[in-house]
């Protein structure tokens, strides 16, 4: 299907912005909160009842707020109590040097200047009070460094963040401005910072997920607590997932092609705003008042180190902390892919400086088995984290596409753009499924009777020793073996050794391995469940998008939109295909690294006089296969077979698979697709797990 493309023809300078009639085409503004809009009779009345700067009223009742803190170490609390006089006055002082209107512009998963929504949105609100009321508003940048407990984050991934969040402070403090880092659950800490340093107007990106939606709309409540104005935009994505699902009859679409037709019909996706030349009043208080209000605000000053990230008053204040003060040891090497917006233009710089690639790109030409950095675009990282936005990436690579005719008979899903489509499609459909990561409670999930089926293992970390503790049934202590051989990348296949390594060791690699590493934990091999696979992903892969990462998994596994569960790419011959010596492996295992090209991926035939030259003996350096793969194969086929057997095939599943099925079964090596490697990992036609583009 070719999609319909449009050059803009308006010229845009640097400071120009789109139109806030084409804005609304791509983005939705959501604004609630106690206080009225700009202007309203109960603002007004608002301000002047504080025409000295507001004055900071503690609840009449304590309210704990609890902070998480590494492991192994004792969680404290946030006690805010009535201030008597004197911290009252000396709270009054450093509010009198600030505007007052104090906005909060919340960082979230869009770390970057360029088209940021939010970001321009407070800007905009402030240029409008400075020209028609004269007044000036201060904006307090900040980022909520929040280590969860119940979700499981390596040390590759966090390090990637924090490196995101340190460049957004450079280019912040570059323009005058300076970003807030602060520590702990976003809703304790949003609700003291905000009622300390008397915030008006709080901006952020919206979510789009149920448990983003739920928690937006705590904040929301909190801030009509205490009379703030709260802005909400939707941008993470090109098109709004609500006005494609409203579009497809309050469904979201099951089928690639139909999500393909809705978006035709709807208008263009906003074109990027530029980065700002500068902050206005970003940096009105220093770091020490800053603090101070906190210090006076929360009675306990241990309390208030959860809250900042910085040891005490005299350390140095809301900056980023080193990952190890998080609890996680930093990786060694660092991974290849560095976080931040900067390194994502330079990357997008470079990939596009050869547009003839960018305009002929095709997914499944990409290799998984280079050595000398990804084949792929290796941008899904900074999607996934907001370093490069999605319209800025689009636009790039469509300006440069229309330079080049369409392929007859290209399939849209392979270009550059139609990797993008394949994440606007799991985000979708994530959107309206509340328990997109679950088979028990996802309706469009198949119900398979897969090994380890717990699902307290997803939401519960801990669970891990405790399940191997308790284990009792011979199987399920073997499969708990089995998983962890895959997790650690020994399995004794190769193949899928070396997949695994390279997740652990670089937080990435190419869609086509992660297709492979996964068929093999799921319907190719191990018969383990797919919510094993895809928390362990979550865990490692930098580029992890929640709803890719999932509905990857979900498709690999057959458990949804993919139904001919009996192609699988064998772990011995499927790698050839790109690399018949095997550097690849002899990279990420280096026991096999003189082992002869006949052997290398099956070391386990090579002769004992051949492992011995090799200096390589298998059992011994390198592990034996942890099952016989045909007898493995055979099993997973009978046990899918009985369970699709077993479970109606509901009718919207049929159709949501039928086209990318017979795609799939045109191939020569049956990879299915990834949508998520470097934006998706879409091999094939389909998506497959973890990011959306490569």
């Amino acid at each position: 299907m070719t999609r319909k493309r449009q050059r803009s023809t308006s010229a845009r300078s640097e400071d120009d912005h789109p139109t806030p009639q084409r804005r609304q085409n791509a983005t939705q503004t959501d604004v609630d909160g106690a206080a009225g809009p700009t202007g309203s009779e109960g603002h007004e009345n608002a301000e002047n009842a504080n025409s000295n700067g507001p004055s900071i009223t503690s609840p009449t009742t304590s309210v704990m707020s609890s902070f998480d803190v590494p492991d192994g170490e004792t969680e404290t609390t946030v006690k805010v109590e009535s201030l008597d006089d004197d911290e009252q006055v000396k709270q009054f002082k450093v509010n009198a040097a600030l505007p007052k209107r104090r906005a909060i512009v919340w960082f979230r998963r869009d770390l970057r200047l360029h088209d940021n929504l939010a970001l321009d949105a407070a800007m905009r609100a402030q240029q409008q009070l400075h020209w028609t009321n004269a007044e000036e508003m201060a904006l307090l940048p900040i980022y909520i460094l929040h280590r969860p407990k119940r979700q499981r984050c390596g040390s590759v991934r966090f390090q990637f963040l924090l490196e995101a969040i340190e460049d957004l402070a450079r280019s912040i403090a570059e323009l005058q401005g300076r970003l807030l880092v602060l520590r702990g659950d976003a809703e304790d800490v949003l609700r003291v910072v905000m009622a300390a340093w008397g915030v008006t107007d709080l901006f952020f990106e919206a979510g789009v997920m149920h448990y983003a939606v739920e928690r937006d709309n705590r904040v929301r409540e909190i801030a009509k607590s205490l009379d703030v104005k709260v802005t909400t935009i939707r941008g993470v994505t090109l098109y709004d997932p609500h006005e494609i699902i409203r579009l497809n009859g309050g469904q979201a679409p099951t089928d690639y092609e139909r999500i393909l037709e809705i978006t035709e019909k709807m208008p263009q996706p906003a074109q990027p705003i530029p980065a700002p030349m500068k902050l206005s009043n970003a940096a009105a208080l220093s770091t020490k008042q800053l603090f101070s209000l906190l210090e006076d605000f929360c009675q306990q000053d241990p309390s208030t180190a959860d809250v900042i990230a910085g040891v005490d008053g005299d350390a140095e204040l809301f900056v980023v902390p080193p990952l190890a003060a998080l609890g996680l040891t930093p990786p060694n090497p660092h991974a290849p892919l560095i976080g931040g917006e900067s390194q994502a233009m330079k990357r997008l710089d470079d990939f596009c400086e050869d547009e003839r690639r960018v305009g002929q790109f095709e997914k499944p030409k990409t290799s998984p088995v280079s050595i000398d950095g990804p084949s792929t675009t290796s941008m899904s990282a900074y999607l996934s984290f907001g370093c490069l936005s999605a319209r800025e990436f689009f636009y790039r690579i469509m300006f440069i596409q229309l330079q080049y005719p369409h392929r007859p008979g290209l399939p849209t899903q392979v270009t550059l753009e139609g990797q993008l489509m394949w994440r606007e499609f799991f985000y979708c459909f994530a959107c309206r499924t509340p328990n997109f990561a679950s088979q028990e409670r996802n309706p469009d999930c198949r119900q398979i009777d897969w090994r380890l089926l717990n699902e307290d293992y997803v939401s519960h970390p801990e669970y891990d020793q405790q399940e191997a503790n308790t284990a009792s049934d011979a199987d399920e202590k073997l499969a708990m073996r089995q998983l962890q051989c895959w997790k650690d990348g020994r399995t004794g296949f190769p193949w899928i050794d070396a997949v695994m390594r390279q997740i652990n060791q670089e937080g990435w690699t190419h869609h086509a391995g992660r297709h492979a590493a996964a068929c093999f934990l799921t319907r190719g091999v191990l018969y383990i469940s797919w919510l094993r696979g895809a928390t362990y992903f979550q865990e490692k892969m930098i580029d992890m998008d929640w709803p890719i990462n999932v509905g990857n998994w979900l498709w690999v596994s057959a458990s949804c939109f993919f139904t001919n569960y009996r192609r699988m790419a064998s772990p011995s011959t499927f790698p050839q295909r790109w690399d018949q010596r095997g550097q690849f492996i002899r990279k990420y295992i280096p026991a096999l690294r003189n082992m002869p090209d006949k052997y290398v991926f099956e070391p386990w035939k090579a002769p004992m006089k051949v492992q011995r030259d090799a200096d390589c003996l298998i059992g011994k350096d390198y592990p034996f296969p942890i099952v016989d793969s045909k007898l493995a194969m055979s099993r997973c086929i009978a046990g899918m077979s009985k369970s699709f057997s077993d479970s109606d095939t509901d009718s919207t599943t049929s159709s949501a698979t039928s086209t990318r099925t017979q795609t799939e079964d045109t191939e020569s090596d049956g990879s299915s697709s990834w949508s998520g490697d470097d934006m998706c990992y879409n091999y094939r036609v389909p998506a497959t797990v973890g990011s959306s583009i490569a």
